[in-house]
């Protein structure tokens, strides 16, 4: 349940790719305790109180390449989405879901 644990100290090693531009952060990794291996977190001030959101999972490092590059331009448009969805199949993410899915979908805070 807590392979989160194991990825702690290699990130470098995992990470596919990275942008940060002011307050926001686009990162795609590979990781370990996901369904998937590979996923792009979103991390805003206006989502989630600036905590992480899993926005894409993928199976292939080509496909978080490409994955990564589409987040990156839909999170630099002038206009942010309204809702972000979190798709996270991590083990934790899955149990948070026995109270239902609603915390999944992330607005965005109007400021």
């Amino acid at each position: 349940m807590f392979d989160f644990m194991s990825m702690m100290g290699n990130y470098e090693q995992r990470k596919v790719a990275n942008f940060t531009k002011g307050k926001l952060t686009v990162d795609t990794c590979r990781v370990l305790d996901s369904q998937q291996d590979y996923e792009t977190g979103v991390e805003h001030p206006d989502y989630n109180k600036g905590k992480w959101v899993i926005v894409s999972v993928y199976s292939s490092k080509e496909e978080a390449i490409k994955g990564h590059q589409k987040w990156v331009k839909i999170m630099t448009k002038k206009t942010l989405p309204k809702v972000l969805q979190d798709v996270s199949t991590a083990k934790c993410a899955l149990l948070s879901d026995i109270g239902g899915t609603e915390w999944r979908k992330i607005k965005r805070e109007e400021r």
